[in-house]
């Protein structure tokens, strides 16, 4: 391996840092300014919506964060009618969260939204290439997994 493929390596990595960025931040952009959510409001409905009768514990342990920080993102959820908190019939310490009517709504116009930016970000791009990507990010996973099961032993 020569100093081109190490110049090439370091560029494709800093090209695919930048491009996860830009587009993490065009989607939450356009989020906040399409439908009010910020990006944990966004990912916390998402998970929601995939999971019905969450408690805030398991979107805690879930997200491996605390459950006061759920709290919050929750309360804004509620204040926006993105969720619901019904009491738990088995436990009554416990709230189930359940997306709304209107928080389904909104995951269903970012999946549209998340499809115009991916879109976007391939333009040009024609199929060939577009398969030569694929098995080249497919090829890093790989390699990834390997290396972060080797790491665990």
């Amino acid at each position: 391996m020569g100093k081109t493929y190490d110049e090439n390596l370091k560029r494709s990595v800093e090209l695919f840092r930048r491009n996860d960025r830009i587009h993490r931040r065009l989607f939450e952009r356009q989020a906040a300014e399409r439908f009010g959510i910020h990006r944990s409001q966004h990912i916390t409905l998402m998970y929601i919506s995939r999971h019905e009768d969450a408690t805030q514990r398991s979107i805690a342990d879930h997200f491996e964060i605390s459950p006061a920080a759920v709290a919050t993102t929750l309360k804004k959820l509620e204040a926006g009618e993105f969720i619901v908190r019904t009491a738990c019939d088995t436990d009554c310490r416990k709230n189930n969260i359940r997306i709304t009517e209107k928080g389904q709504n909104v995951i269903n116009q970012t999946h549209i939204l998340f499809s115009e930016i991916d879109y976007a970000m391939f333009e040009g791009i024609d199929e060939n290439n577009m398969n030569v990507l694929a098995q080249c990010l497919e090829k890093m996973n790989e390699n990834l997994r390997t290396a972060a099961e080797r790491s665990m032993k």
